[in-house]
């Protein structure tokens, strides 16, 4: 049995990873090359995704020294912590003359349970494991502040554990804005000339040097690069690590289409394949006597002939290429072309091809570029599949 990689599908008119700049003379503006449809809209800066709210840090401290620490029981062995909003609390580190930073990593985990605190290249780091503006803060606040005279003997012992570590006394981390918040807004520039443009505006300016900016959205049909307004796009889908096949009709489907849409001559390796379909929208509507609806069927009915050939040697010439009963094209059955009084550069071709299994496939195609509102005026629809 033949097959294909299936190729075409309805057309989500959604525009992936599309590169843009910042609109002229700004740095926080970035207008939309295709209107977009909705709010579904995703930005990447330098390769990193930008959600609407912004990118924040999370609060993250090392400590300054790397090991081994020194710390002595009863003279720098404390710290004192606070996190969040809650009250700042006396933290007995682990003691000894060679301490590793994964010991005391470990053993301040167990004491401090909101934060992250792990160990790499031999420094302990605290992490409060979130980002944003409501993300959870911690410090390492002075007891100088509250006992002056630094009479107290933990005032000595956790100014001495900072000391170890590399600690400045009172430090506080912050979750802090890198990069701003942003939201679509109208764009006044193609309000002024009667459009409807969106733009991507920045909170604040972005102060990255030459920024690299590639955004994903959804356009209406008639923006659409994929399909060009045909709402129908030709291109592989992965499935599973590979990618989806067609058999038997919908192999017929997609081989026929391939030869009716295909302009005749254009291909490198085979110029009889295709049509002069695409040639004969938008011209005249009589040429020498003949309808132009005539010269469609005509074109329709000889690109069904070059392609029952092929079949024909396939099926008879290459037995491991065998052609099934239901994707040899036996005969055109039946065909019709319309031709929108209100849109002659388009014409809906309608065809019905029996296979060799008596079953017929309907195909039913929008031909030229057109005004994708076509698709469902005058109270008809037409499904392009």
């Amino acid at each position: 049995m033949s097959y294909d990689f299936a190729l075409e599908k309805i057309c989500t008119h959604e525009i992936k990873l599309e590169t843009v700049n910042f609109v002229a003379g700004t740095e926080d503006s970035i207008r939309f090359p295709k209107n977009p449809t909705n709010s579904n809209v995703n930005v990447r800066m330098d390769s990193i995704v930008i959600p609407p709210s912004g990118l924040w840090s999370a609060p993250e401290l090392p400590f300054s020294k790397a090991e081994p620490y020194r710390i002595v029981s009863g003279v720098s062995d404390m710290l004192y912590v606070q996190v969040g909003s809650d009250s700042a609390r006396l933290i007995q580190m682990v003691s000894g003359n060679n301490v590793k930073a994964l010991d005391i990593a470990k053993d301040l985990s167990q004491k401090i349970p909101e934060l992250s605190i792990t160990a790499s290249d031999g420094r302990v780091f605290f992490n409060s494991n979130e980002s944003g503006p409501t993300a959870t803060s911690f410090s390492f606040p002075d007891p100088r502040w509250t006992d002056k005279t630094s009479s107290l003997p933990t005032t000595h012992r956790i100014l001495g554990g900072y000391a170890q570590v590399g600690i400045v006394p009172g430090r506080k981390v912050v979750s802090r804005k890198t990069i701003p918040s942003w939201s679509i807004v109208e764009d006044n520039m193609t309000l002024a000339a009667g459009g409807n443009g969106k733009l991507i505006r920045f909170s604040e300016p972005i102060r990255n040097a030459n920024p690299v900016f590639q955004i994903g959205y959804f356009t209406d049909p008639m923006n659409c690069r994929r399909c060009q307004g045909t709402q129908i796009e030709f291109d592989y889908s992965p499935l599973n690590g590979s990618y989806e096949t067609v058999y038997d009709a919908d192999l017929l489907s997609q081989e026929f289409g391939k030869f009716l849409f295909t302009k005749s001559g254009t291909h490198f390796k085979w110029p009889w394949l295709g049509s002069r379909l695409t040639d004969r929208i938008g011209g005249k509507n009589v040429m020498n006597g003949v309808t132009s609806s005539a010269l469609i069927t005509l074109d329709v009915n000889q690109a069904f002939k070059v392609y029952q050939n092929i079949k024909t040697q396939q099926d008879q010439q290459f037995p491991f290429q065998q052609v099934s009963d239901e994707e040899f094209p036996y005969s055109l059955s039946s065909l019709t072309v319309q031709i929108p009084q209100n849109d002659p550069t388009v014409a809906i071709v309608v065809s019905s091809v029996t296979s060799r299994s008596r079953n017929p496939t309907v195909l039913k195609r929008l031909i030229g570029n057109p005004n994708p509102f076509l698709l469902s005026s005058g109270g008809q629809s037409f499904r392009l599949v």
